[in-house]
């Protein structure tokens, strides 16, 4: 028998998941709404259904099943109940519960899954646990309550919440049910057994089950559909049969139709699928982009321009989106442009203009447009994007140059403005540029990543402009690279630390070993004297949770936060392109690491202490996300995995897709 993949992907969790949405439930594959678990004091599902990108989580509908039930013990009063939970366990697309309720005679099975034609099915199947000289008879009610004051019809067993611009469409089969203002009327008519009315307006939706069992073993099953498409959609999803099997049967085959990277460790490939997994839960489709993954559904619904290159990994080979993604976002970046060349950091589904947000700071990101404009290239040969794509990447090249170069210390690299220039936000060696360091503040400084990528940047060009004919620029762009190594490692290496450093704005050199100077190794630009000095740093950064963003003992490292010291899949695909082109010993201590980190929780997250695994907070508190798609999470680690596997990611050349072929750096 065929293995199921589906089935191998069972995550357990419990009450201590580090943020709830690291279990998400979508109603649809290609839509925005998606559902995670409510406070574990309750039995209940939040639906969400905005498309700003935000930190907060803000349900539009918070369900709850049985907080009480009417009559107690007593016969007379509403009682609150109290309950654990068993087994919990996270498929894609479906989540199962055993539920054991402590003040009442009742066990559950609990099934809240993507219904077969989209929507949700929850499902609460019942059992009594009272003996027959006890019969059980009680009132449980469901309590839907809305994030804002609502329009409810309720016809056919359908409830239609009308919530400002959007409708909650619930299907439900009941004895009872009622429209509330407050909560406390909600409980005031639950304790009078009597939750029906006539409103039409409210911000809570009760309905009402009778339940009465004669024996133990006796059962009754619940169930509601929703979804915020149609009332046909969540009649259909009530109604639907075997969800779970469906699931199964939905993923598997998607699962089957991507490729394979030559990995034989288990744990590596069950890592591999559970990141395909995110990516999948990040789908949408973008009314211009068409079928489109997104930068992190739970936070970030957007695109973001450092992003690029995961987004290229596991937008290319999927087969359910294609290379023509990546063409698509691209155009939506360049398409754009300012007129002084200025590309945005990213664009945010809510933004009119597309870019606004972040173009009012004129902050930039990492710019790996061009290089990953060549590897669709490399897949598609589709000469006349490329052509398009040229002339606004010339205009980029000379903003950059002249708004992060000449107009600072002119040392022929790119310095940043604010660390978000870079996408490693909090990181230390950055600190003076962006919050201030010790009382000191500076305009600029110039790091190691963006040195690295202008280089890139600058190889790509010649490139492209190879294929477009126009071999005088190319060779222009191939001198340019050159001098841009060449004052890399001039300006920016750190003989005495043997690491790539930041000269600030005062010119003198900061060396902290972290992924800042990875980059240039990641991208194979270091000569092998030099990979062979800084081995010994890079082995600082290896963990058993993955790479450290800076190595423990530098100054400003903490553990737990942000870009200061944890592990993302980021730098774990940065150190992996590293160790196969100087150090492929060290290829089975990143894989080790990156599984590890993978594996820890439910979901792929963005970062974490590479030593405990306790997940990682920013500088501001918050908690560090998780189903992130791409630029932290899924992208980077399919990426990392597949150049485990041989396959050059990094890679942009006519020889892209061959495997690498490394220059050892022997210690």
């Amino acid at each position: 028998m065929r293995m199921s993949i589906w089935r191998n992907l069972r995550e357990p969790f419990d009450e201590k998941l580090p943020r709830r949405t690291a279990v998400i439930v979508k109603e649809d594959d290609w839509s925005l709404p998606f559902a995670y678990p409510c406070d574990f004091g309750g039995i209940g599902w939040n639906l969400d259904n905005r498309d700003e990108t935000t930190y907060d989580e803000a349900p539009a509908a918070v369900m709850r099943f049985a907080d009480y039930s009417f009559p107690d013990l007593s016969g007379r009063n509403l009682a609150r109940n109290t309950f654990y939970f068993g087994r919990m366990e996270y498929y894609p697309g479906v989540v199962e519960r055993e539920i054991v309720f402590s003040n009442i005679g009742i066990e559950a099975q609990e099934l809240f899954a993507r219904a077969p034609r989209g929507g949700w099915v929850w499902q609460i199947l019942l059992e009594s646990r009272n003996m027959s000289c006890y019969p059980l008879g009680r009132t449980l009610c469901t309590v839907v309550s809305l994030s804002r004051r609502a329009t409810i019809r309720r016809r056919d067993g359908v409830a239609e919440c009308r919530i400002g611009d959007r409708t909650l469409y619930l299907s439900f089969d009941c004895d009872e049910c009622g429209v509330y203002e407050t909560s406390e009327e909600c409980a005031e008519a639950m304790g009078r057994d009597r939750v029906g009315n006539r409103r039409g307006e409210g911000r809570h939706l009760v309905i009402a089950y009778r339940v009465r069992f004669d024996g133990p073993g006796e059962r009754r099953s619940i169930a509601l559909g929703a979804s915020f498409h149609s009332a046909g959609r969540a009649i259909a999803a009530r109604r639907a049969r075997d969800a779970r099997g469906a699931a199964e049967r939905r993923w598997n085959a998607w699962f089957e139709r991507l490729p394979v990277p030559r990995l034989t460790d288990e744990r590596a490939l069950r890592a591999y699928y559970k990141s395909w997994w995110t990516v999948r839960l990040n789908y949408y489709r973008h009314p211009k982009c068409g079928r489109s993954v997104l930068e992190a559904l739970p936070v970030y619904r957007g695109f973001w321009q450092w992003a690029l290159p995961a987004m290229e990994w596991h937008g290319s080979p999927n087969p359910e989106i294609g290379p023509s993604f990546v063409r698509r976002v691209l155009d939506l970046f360049l398409r754009h442009q300012r007129a002084d060349g200025y590309v945005t950091h990213a664009i945010y589904l809510d933004e009119d203009p597309p870019g606004s947000r972040w173009g009012e700071r004129n902050i930039v990101q990492t710019p790996h447009v061009p290089w990953v404009a060549l590897r669709y290239y490399n897949l598609t040969r589709d000469i006349r994007s490329l052509r398009a794509w040229y002339p606004r990447l010339v205009r980029y090249h000379e903003y950059l140059s002249a708004s992060r170069d000449r107009n600072f210390l002119d040392l022929h690299l790119w310095a940043i403005i604010a660390s978000y220039d870079t996408g490693l936000d909090t990181t230390p060696a950055f600190q003076r540029v962006t919050y201030g360091e010790d009382g000191a503040r500076e305009r600029f400084c110039y790091p190691a990543i963006f040195a690295a990528e202008r280089c890139r940047y600058e190889r790509a060009m010649a490139l492209m402009a190879r294929h477009l004919g126009l071999d005088d620029e190319a060779e222009r762009w191939r001198r340019e690279a050159a001098l841009t190594r060449e004052a890399m490692d001039r300006v920016l290496w750190d003989r005495r630390r043997s690491w790539y450093g930041v000269v600030h704005e005062d010119g003198s050199l900061d060396t902290r070993i972290g992924v800042d100077g990875l980059f240039p190794f990641a991208y194979g630009l270091a000569d092998p004297g030099r990979a062979r000095a800084a081995r010994r740093n890079f082995e600082r950064l290896l963990a058993p949770l993955g790479v450290h963003t800076v190595a423990p003992g530098e100054p400003g490292y903490v553990a737990e936060t942000y870009w200061r010291g944890p592990a993302w899949t980021k730098s774990c695909s940065l150190a992996m392109s590293a160790a196969s082109r100087y150090w492929p010993d060290l290829k089975e201590r990143v894989l080790d690491g990156l599984v590890n980190f993978l594996l820890r929780y439910p979901s792929v997250w963005e970062c974490m202490d590479a030593r405990t695994g306790k997940v990682a907070r920013g500088d501001a508190g918050l908690m560090a996300t998780p189903v992130v798609s791409s630029n932290v999470g899924a992208g980077e680690a399919i990426g990392a995995l597949r150049l485990y596997a041989g396959e050059d990611v990094f890679g942009f050349g006519d020889d892209a897709e061959r495997p690498l072929q490394p220059t050892p750096a022997r210690p």
